[in-house]
């Protein structure tokens, strides 16, 4: 058997390098999109115990209110759970900015703080110590190996102390076990945990029904036992959230959701993995498919070969038997050619998608026994129809024709069916790639109601170590720098989001009707350090006195304040245009709100959710956790942050210092993620379509071939090279241009339901459909243009002398 593979590909080299270089494309594709996608759905699985856990989540059903659940709960509701339910087992986790102290240096870091079972539930491996036992005392800290490093460098880091600034109150923590560093596809994954102190870590709304402090997690031995708890919420929240006053029975909700669930949240987040690996099985298929291809058009090179066979006393079982062999020897070169390409291709990979994927030969992620399967399953679906197409020739017929059969009529439309079914999938990937290419450029692009370039927002002007008058040296220092024109605080900054709150405003009269508004606190010039455009009335200014920007907290809770509304918000209370808002006065139930101006939405958030109806309320006095921006220009981001950071040292040394661009800062919360997956898609679309030319082009020549004799009796009969060409290209164009009806359709419903996710998105245009098709056409010509044109210009004497 191996012998006659041997000579099969010696003999016919350029088949033999199109069916295995096309089948080992198609197999390092599948790979690389199959371990991606295996990533993506392994999170919360890595570590005992995590598919039992679940969280509780919220959901608001008011006018005006975003649909979406978050699985956020207030900090003290757990400990009310277990006071209904004993047996209920859970903890809770929030991620606390804090400041490390060593000596003269502070550092910037995320600290999980967790209950005392966090541990019990959450079973991360340790190195060093014992977590659980650790977190019992509110000064024991557990760390990761590379914080260990990090803070300790080659010393032992078990009983170690490190200071941590928590809401600007120094506390001596004691390290008391040392955690093997997380894996990548862990959702709660912190490089410190310290215990939950109410008392360091909670703040005003910790018993605040409706506020979002931190994650409540849940344990249960199934599925139906959490859906069973899940069905007593509604009485829990009857006896516990409504009687609070804060929340109406109807208009807050809670559920629960698997932790495996967290990390693929979002609608269109699950939308991309699964199309991902759509693409990789499609794209695997095609390359199966053109193995198919290529082997029932060689079919008719070994039908002499099968003939002797039989002749020689050669069973069709036996035959059938040999070629499913020599198929899985063939996939098997394949495979290891395309375990190859993927291993080359995955650093490259890795950094165009932000990814740390690897191929492991050994363990329980092994590759090996998938691969094993992968290989036999390809040879089956790939050599049963060529083992069967061979196997039934007969060798009368075959050794009395002048010519080798090719499948007959029945051959023909097969390949030419196969051919219409590569090029519809090819074609439909590239007009979703370039749709969606389309949509990322429209992302970075678009108009997000505010002059984005020149903006510098600095994250840690928020930190509670700051005091009042540093805040203020601090402000006044970045605006004297060279080169800035502006400087603002507020609640919200274009990828950051302080303020999550939302009021309920009525126009007067209407009690009843009302809508929820997100309420922003902003600082002076606000709006013009982020050039809004204002669309009716005026904006806050200080010489306005009745604007109250210099009251206090508890002087605005008793005086109604001068308020900005955003366009949407105008839309959702009724008012008919901008113009007819401003002046009116709104009310959130315990005092009225006069509109003084009406400003065009501004998308600081995720170009997935639409734009929340917000009211803007002036504050140069106490905005909480405010983010500062400074508008700058003739100079470029790197300057203006090293300046920052001297003007934020001399003022603040011992508070870490953060800042972003805005641009970065939108990309790293909120585009990075569709950019890079969409990057991932137009590799696997390339190659598919590459796959299909492989396929065409052995089609191709296998055809042309074939009709050496038919092209020199036309020439002889007068056919000139250009209709010749007309002919040969033509004839392999039809099944390209008929895969169009097949791929439009499915390009458009797989389009729609991915822009769907999307508020801020692009028209589905035609000229996608009709650029893809055009370019699918000018690849297809030209990948049988060399065969062609070889053929057509042949002098008919040479070609009619040919066998």
């Amino acid at each position: 058997m191996l012998t006659s593979l041997y000579r099969s590909l010696t003999h016919h080299r350029l088949f033999a390098a199109l069916n295995i270089g096309g089948l080992a494309l198609g197999i390092a594709t599948f790979i690389v999109l199959a371990l991606f996608v295996r990533f993506e759905a392994s999170f919360d699985r890595a570590l005992p115990g995590q598919d039992r856990l679940w969280l509780v989540e919220e959901r608001y059903i008011m006018p005006g209110y975003p649909p979406d659940t978050n699985p956020y709960t207030m900090g003290n509701q757990l400990q009310i759970m277990r006071a209904d339910y004993p047996q209920l087992a859970g903890t809770r986790y929030n991620a606390a900015s804090v400041t490390i102290r060593q000596g003269a240096q502070a550092t910037a870091e995320e600290l999980g703080t967790v209950d005392t079972n966090f541990f019990d539930l959450m079973r991360f491996p340790a190195v060093e110590g014992d977590p659980a036992a650790t977190i019992v005392d509110p000064d024991g800290l557990v760390i990761t190996q590379s914080a260990a490093r990090k803070y300790f460098g080659s010393q032992p880091a078990i009983g170690q102390t490190l200071g941590i600034s928590v809401q600007g109150k120094l506390y001596a923590y004691r390290v008391g076990a040392v955690l093997r560093d997380m894996p990548a596809n862990v959702t709660f994954k912190d490089e410190m945990f310290a215990q939950i102190v109410p008392a360091r870590f909670a703040s005003e709304y910790w018993d605040h029904w409706g506020s979002t402090s931190l994650t409540t997690l849940l344990r249960f031995p199934d599925e139906t036992a959490a859906r069973a708890f899940e069905a007593q919420l509604p009485a829990f929240l009857d006896r516990h959230a409504y009687a609070s006053g804060n929340l109406k029975k109807g208009q807050y909700f809670q559920t629960l959701r698997p932790l495996t669930g967290m990390h693929l949240y979002t609608p269109g987040d699950r939308a991309i993995v699964t199309t991902l690996a759509v693409v990789g099985l499609l794209t695997l298929l095609i390359a199966i498919v053109n193995y198919v291809n290529l082997a029932t058009a060689r079919a008719g090179l070994r039908a002499r070969e099968v003939a002797m066979r039989k002749v020689l006393g050669g069973t069709r079982r036996a035959l059938v038997l040999q070629f499913l062999g020599e198929a899985v020897a063939t996939v098997a070169m394949a495979a290891l050619t395309g375990l190859a390409l993927a291993e080359i291709a995955l650093p490259f990979l890795n950094a165009l998608g932000g990814t740390t994927l690897a191929i492991h030969y050994g363990g329980w992620d092994s590759i090996l026994l998938p691969m094993l399967a992968l290989v036999l399953g390809v040879a089956l679906v790939a050599g049963l129809y060529p083992a069967f197409v061979l196997s039934s020739f007969r060798p009368a017929a075959v050794l009395a024709s002048a010519r080798a059969p090719g499948g007959g009529r029945a051959g023909a439309r097969l390949r030419g069916a196969l051919v219409v079914f590569q090029f519809a999938i090819a074609i439909a990937f590239a007009i979703t790639t370039a749709a969606m290419l389309a949509q990322t450029a429209h992302i970075r692009d678009a108009d997000l109601g505010f002059r984005r370039d020149g903006l510098m927002i600095v994250r840690s002007f928020r930190d509670p170590a700051l005091d009042v008058a540093q805040s203020a040296g601090l402000l006044s220092a970045f605006a004297a720098l060279p080169g800035v024109t502006g400087v603002t605080v507020g609640n919200n900054a274009p990828g950051d989001q302080n303020s999550t709150n939302f009021s309920g405003y009525h126009r007067p009269g209407t009690p009843d009707q009302k809508t929820s508004i997100m309420v922003v606190g902003t600082g002076q010039d606000y709006f013009r350090v982020y050039g809004a455009r204002l669309l009716a009335g005026r904006l806050f200014d200080a010489v306005h006195a009745d604007d109250r920007g210099h009251l206090t907290l508890e002087q605005r809770k008793a005086t109604g304040p001068n308020i900005v509304l955003n366009r949407t918000a105008v839309k959702a209370l009724g008012f008919a245009a901008p113009a007819a808002a401003v002046g009116q006065t709104i009310s959130d139930g315990n005092r009225a709100a006069t509109i003084i101006g009406v400003i065009d939405d501004v998308r600081f958030k995720s170009p997935r959710d639409p734009v929340d109806p917000t009211a803007y309320t002036y504050n140069t006095v106490d905005i909480d956790e405010p983010f500062a921006v400074v508008r700058y220009t003739g100079i470029d981001p790197k300057t203006l942050t090293a300046r920052l950071e001297a003007a934020w040292k001399r003022v603040a040394p011992g508070v870490p210092f953060k800042a972003r661009s805005v641009e970065d800062n939108l990309f790293e919360r909120y585009y990075k993620e569709d950019a890079q997956r969409s990057r991932l898609f137009t590799i696997g679309a390339v190659l598919a379509v590459l796959i299909g030319c492989i396929g065409l082009y052995g089609l191709a020549a296998f055809d042309t071939a074939r009709r050496v004799k038919e092209i020199g009796i036309r020439k002889t009969l007068g056919a000139s090279t250009a209709e010749v060409l007309r002919l040969l290209i033509g004839q392999f164009l039809r099944p390209v241009l008929l895969a169009n009806l097949v791929a439009w359709p499915l390009a458009f419903v797989a389009l729609q339901r991915w822009l769907g996710g999307f508020d801020d998105r692009i028209a589905l245009s035609p000229l996608f459909f009709l650029g893809a098709t055009l370019v699918a056409v000018l690849i297809a010509a030209a990948t049988v243009f060399g065969q062609a044109w070889r053929v057509a210009r042949a002098e008919p004497a040479r070609a009619l002398r040919y066998e």
